[in-house]
């Protein structure tokens, strides 16, 4: 299932609707005076931020769309921003300058001291900031820093202000340290260190005893570092080492209350790699939706022309056995016959029990698990058994269970996903063998009460659980969402920033689940640390949401993303894989929704259109080597 903001942190639906949820409102129009000389401009992005001062600390205040034309009043000391005005803003608002291309313009006649708006370093050809006329340069007035923030103080040195609403305090520059306490936005610490990488801040902080760490990307800097030292690596204490945790054998069913992971990313870059896998390497795989719709064949062979060999279905249990012992697998015969006739691979997603198998009194508005989990396992069995030997060659043991509507609206709980996947994991070897057993993968998330479990968390008390006994690989969901795959979860905010975004979740909560590089990463560090590294990491659902405006409110972030870049980020996600050597086949989500069900949440990330033509990201993958 495509991913929802709302299901990672409270705070971001709401921040969206204050900012989108009244489309009728009419805003006056400024009231700022203006310069003698006047410089107009237009905006290159598709959107951007508008903000109450320079800098990416200020609130902000709402968004401009690309072409829009402004007029520019000043610009500030170190002339990155610039002030304008803009129609439907009652006050003039601040705009990152290299994102906007002067149209127009005459020398101001301000009375305070002028700076030229020249082009400013551009981070692609696509976003410098470009003048078009040929008469003198346009001048601007040098307007001071507004008031909006409070006044720091840096006579005893250079300063840090943290940027987002909560970030976490460290002993050592890692997230491998411990966290030593947290720091609300606009917090100040004076900087006394500079870790070895300069990613790191060492600071004096208000009721710290001692000197803690704060990463460099979530603050503002205040002041000079020219005088500050660069810690060495013999200078600073190694992290703790956490001993990896012995599975436990044969648990019974437990609720498992939350606690603080022993090992949990975001984890540095550099992770360990798997020396070899078992029985499987990487693999393109994309996610299809086909059964009960007749279009097997036509999807597998949009599959075969990209150079794809594996395709993944999600198989609901309740449909195949309506009654216990009683299995129709008419319907998915035909998806069997088409993969095996074009050589697809397929791996089977497997989730949602019969009423007759769930508990008494269960939630009947969400699917959920089973009360007996044998009874899951004997319809895997008998799955495995009917199609042992053709294309079905994985399947994964349910979908995303750490999140409340995917697990019936129980209390969430990885000792109960554990005792549901032994059996099965049994089942499915004695029918077939060589079918791949894979974990049901977790949906990027963090600690949300009852509606959702931190994903890292849950797989490591997975682990503890024992899962590495029960699966042939670990299934994961690394989500997307407006920022590139090769950006860590401590650069998110930033990047998303530097070209102009709507949804802001990754500078809102920084988290690593906004990353699919830090989720992919910290999946494997977790396995590496409970002994696991043979276990191969099978990202069963991934991908980029482009549609402007979006399907569903709920999914804000697929604006941000063009259809271009939706093609550049899948194309770079799968090769980053492919280098890693320690992925399975991945799958792409998704390959027809915009055929099946345009116009949805899920259509979002479809790569061909609802006539089955290719989208820029389908021709992209199409013309990747492999």
């Amino acid at each position: 299932m495509p991913r929802r903001f709302f299901r990672l942190f409270t705070l971001s639906l709401p921040l969206l609707l204050l900012l989108i949820g009244l489309p009728g409102l009419a805003l006056a129009a400024p009231t700022a005076q203006e310069a003698t000389g006047t410089i107009t401009a237009v905006t290159i992005p598709p959107r951007m931020n508008a903000r109450t001062g320079p800098g990416t600390a200020y609130p902000v205040v709402g968004f401009v769309v690309a072409g829009t034309k402004v007029k520019i009043i000043g610009e500030n000391i170190d002339g990155v921003w610039v002030r304008a005005e803009v129609a439907g803003f009652t006050a003039p608002v601040w705009l990152a300058k290299r994102l906007l291309k002067v149209v127009d313009g005459s020398t101001a006649t301000a009375q305070s001291a002028s700076a030229a708006i020249t082009q400013t370093r551009p981070l692609s050809a696509t976003v410098a900031l470009s003048t078009t006329a040929t008469t003198a340069p346009v001048t601007a007035p040098v307007l001071a820093e507004t008031a909006s923030a409070p006044a720091v103080d840096t006579s005893a040195g250079p300063v840090a202000v943290t940027t987002p609403p909560l970030i976490n305090v460290r002993r050592g520059p890692g997230t491998d340290y411990p966290v030593a306490t947290s720091a609300a936005a606009g917090t100040q610490a004076r900087i006394v260190g500079i870790g070895p990488d300069r990613q790191w801040y060492q600071v004096e902080m208000a009721g710290q005893s001692e000197k803690v760490w704060i990463f460099a990307g979530l603050s503002t800097l205040h002041g000079s570092l020219e005088a500050i030292p660069q810690l060495t690596e013999a200078e600073i204490p190694p992290a703790p080492q956490p001993a990896a945790a012995q599975p436990v054998a044969q648990p019974a069913p437990q609720t498992v209350a939350p606690s603080a992971p022993a090992a949990v990313a975001p984890v540095p870059a550099a992770v360990a790699r798997a020396a070899s896998l078992p029985g499987v390497g990487f693999g393109y795989g994309v996610q299809a939706h086909i059964i009960h719709t007749g279009q097997e064949g036509q999807a597998m062979d949009k599959t075969r022309e990209m150079g794809f060999s594996w395709m993944k279905q999600q198989i609901e249990w309740r449909i195949f056995e309506s009654n216990p012992g009683q299995y129709g697998f008419g319907d998915i015969g035909p998806i069997i016959g088409a993969a095996n006739e074009r050589g697809i691979n397929l791996l089977f997603s497997v989730v949602n029990a019969p009423d007759w198998a769930r508990e008494p009194g269960f939630d009947a508005s969400v699917g959920g698990p089973p009360a007996d989990p044998q009874t899951f396992a004997n319809f895997l069995g008998a799955l495995a058994r009917e199609y042992c030997g053709t294309s079905l060659k994985a399947i994964e043991v349910w979908n995303e269970q750490n999140l409340h509507y995917e697990w019936g609206n129980k209390p969430l709980s990885p000792a109960e996903y554990v005792a549901l996947l032994r059996p099965a994991y049994a089942s499915i070897k004695a029918a077939c063998p060589s079918i791949y057993v894979i974990s049901g993968a977790p949906t990027p998330a963090g600690d949300n009460g009852a509606l959702a479990m931190d994903d890292f968390r849950y797989l490591e008390e997975m682990f503890k659980n024992g899962v590495a006994r029960y699966v042939d690989g670990i299934g994961a969901h690394p989500s997307g969402y407006n920022v590139p795959p090769s950006v860590t979860w401590q650069n998110a905010c930033a990047t998303i920033q530097q070209t102009g975004n709507f949804f802001n979740g990754a500078c809102d909560t920084p988290h690593h689940s906004w990353s699919f590089r830090s989720t992919l990463e910290g999946y494997r560090n977790i396995a590496v640390v409970y002994g696991a590294a043979h276990l191969p990491i099978w990202p069963t659902e991934f991908g980029w949401a482009s549609q402007n405006p979006p399907f569903h409110g709920a999914y804000a972030y697929a604006a941000d993303n063009s259809l271009e870049e939706q093609a550049a980020w899948t194309v770079e996600a799968y090769q980053m894989m492919r280098a890693w050597g320690w992925v399975g086949p991945a799958f792409l989500w998704n390959l027809n929704f915009r055929v099946v069900a345009n116009g949805t949440e899920k259509a979002q990330w479809g790569i061909v259109r609802n006539d089955w033509s290719p989208l820029p990201v389908y021709e992209a993958l199409r013309g990747m080597g492999k």
